[in-house]
């Protein structure tokens, strides 16, 4: 039987598997050994939060602005972002920007260089995140949606310069200015379970889900007009979206527990293609375009908590990494291949960091 090589960041190497010859010219090691998680996404320690030590952590979405090697954590247990450093494999805490009210969506505007953070008061709060600027790091603006409850997730069009947040429970999802920062569109009475907004530069829309509706939305950004809405044909209850511009496919984040599932859309079609039952039961979703890797924050799935991997095209399941639940959110940094997501077990507060290895089984 062949044997695999398992190695950390640091070693420079990557697992030694058996994998199949898929194109002509590509050297592959040979193995008999199966896929497993630790063959793709790496355990690594758990990343601190100083102001949060021993605490039970309550967290929301992260980003990584890929440009500035940093990441931003809506952490509730701080009472706002936390900055690290992802300049090294090692992220490192930087500082935490006080929001008021608890912070749930981050989005990184870097075209304008602005952080937008939807917040439990039904605010969104613009943090001014431009180098050299002698307000970098602080809140600039603070818009109320007119909700009573929380602004939840949100995403950011850089053609049109427009934010879109979702108030996830008030059935509010609002358009801003991010050059003007100023609320242009408010459409109300979207229903409940707003959940994930997503831009997709093929196309130039944004789309938007709804657990409780089971249903994707579709707007066009440029006139703020609501396109259309469709009802997933099967019961995934979607969370999370993420979107491959260059197939116009993305992944549902189904939080559906009963039948767990992840399912593949066809945005153009706003259709399904097919449903993976590997994993499900989950939140968050994100794309990457230089791995051409889905990652999907499986917090409630029924098997085990699960960072789940599905290759971008063709779209398939890859490999689920062991989490804990609660670890509903997820980012990726491409300088150092490390995925992240939230640690909210009792008294850890914290992030769990995996190294995603350098040959990924196809």
């Amino acid at each position: 039987m062949g044997s695999v090589h398992r190695c950390t960041p640091l070693c420079g190497g990557c697992p030694r598997r058996v994998l199949p010859a898929l194109a002509a010219g590509i050297v592959l090691f040979v193995t008999i050994l199966p896929v497993v998680a630790a063959d793709v996404l790496l355990p690594l320690p758990d990343v601190s939060i100083p102001p949060a030590q021993g605490k039970t952590g309550s967290f929301d979405i992260m980003e990584v602005d890929q440009a500035a090697h940093l990441m931003y954590v809506a952490d509730r247990t701080t009472g706002g972002v936390d900055i690290f450093n992802v300049s090294t494999p090692a992220a490192q805490y930087v500082q935490t920007i006080t929001t008021g009210a608890a912070p749930n969506g981050v989005t990184v505007a870097k075209n304008v260089n602005k952080l937008f953070v939807g917040t439990g008061d039904s605010s969104v709060v613009i943090i001014d995140i431009a180098p050299g600027s002698p307000t970098r790091n602080t809140i600039i603006a603070r818009l109320n949606t007119g909700g009573k409850k929380r602004t939840d997730e949100m995403d950011y069009d850089p053609v049109d310069k427009k934010l879109y947040a979702a108030n996830s429970d008030d059935g509010i999802v609002t358009a801003v200015d991010a050059v003007r920062n100023t609320i242009v569109k408010k459409f109300d009475n979207m229903g409940d379970g707003l959940e994930q907004p997503r831009y997709n530069p093929a196309d130039g829309m944004m789309y938007l889900t709804s657990s409780d509706q089971n249903a994707v939305f579709q707007f066009d950004p440029r006139s703020d007009v609501l396109l259309r809405k469709v009802t997933v044909s099967v019961p995934c209850n979607p969370n999370g979206l993420a979107i491959n511009p260059s197939t116009n496919q993305a992944i549902l984040g189904c939080s559906n527990t009963k039948t767990p599932m992840t399912v593949l859309w066809d945005v153009t079609a706003a259709r399904v293609i097919t449903t993976f039952p590997d994993v499900g039961g989950g939140d968050a979703v994100v794309y990457n375009a230089k791995t051409n890797l889905f990652f999907f924050a499986a917090s409630n799935f029924p098997k085990g908590a699960a960072l789940a991997v599905f290759s971008g095209s063709p779209v398939r399941w890859i490999a689920n990494a062991p989490t804990a639940v609660g670890s509903h959110a997820v980012t990726y940094d491409e300088t150092n291949r490390m995925v992240y997501t939230i640690n909210q077990q009792k008294g850890q507060a914290g992030l769990m960091a995996f190294w995603l290895v350098s040959e990924i089984p196809k």
